[in-house]
């Protein structure tokens, strides 16, 4: 049994290790949400270039990094969910992205997605009509992006911060209390 099978025990010292190696091969928190911050401009200002009149705005400004789900669980590791970026304009419509440029935005969201090592994708949109599209790309290193019809939504996955990239052991402190 691993440390996904229950996810309330804490990763073991061994696996911690091997996680650890994992987060000092990724880059670093700070360079993967400017990465992440450029590929979302990228590709608003893509489908702004395909829709006169289409503007942007970002939304839940103040999020915080976060700790990393298990295996990263006892390391210094942190996972960001970046702010949204959402469009009011364009479509009169429907207030997003339009269907006739959909293929077009989407496909150049798959391309900067896979810049970043997201390069799965969801078979199956969910529940997407007309007027309302979604497409999520995610990879290994935990980084994924989230087109939708009216915005775009990504995460860092787990990364050390720079700080803890320089430092010898990045496992996080125990908040036991000696016995």
């Amino acid at each position: 049994m691993n440390s996904l099978d229950n996810p309330y025990k804490k990763t073991g010292p061994a696996e911690t290790a091997q996680a650890e190696q994992v987060l000092r091969s990724r880059p670093t928190l700070e360079d993967t949400q400017a990465r992440l911050t450029q590929a979302v401009k990228d590709l608003a200002a893509y489908a702004s270039s395909l829709v006169p009149g289409m503007t942007w705005e970002w939304t839940n400004n103040d999020r915080q990094p976060g700790a990393c789900a298990a295996p990263y669980d006892q390391t210094n590791g942190r996972d960001f969910s970046m702010p949204n970026y959402i469009t009011n304009g364009g479509d009169p419509t429907h207030g997003g992205i339009p269907d006739a440029v959909w293929p077009q935005v989407r496909e150049k969201a798959r391309q900067l997605a896979a810049d970043l090592g997201a390069t799965e994708h969801d078979p199956f949109p969910f529940d997407e009509k007309p007027g309302d599209r979604n497409a999520r790309y995610y990879g290994g290193n935990g980084t994924v992006l989230w087109l939708s019809t009216r915005g775009i939504s990504s995460e860092t996955g787990c990364r050390f911060r720079a700080a803890d990239m320089t430092s010898t052991s990045s496992v996080a402190p125990t908040t036991e209390q000696p016995k």
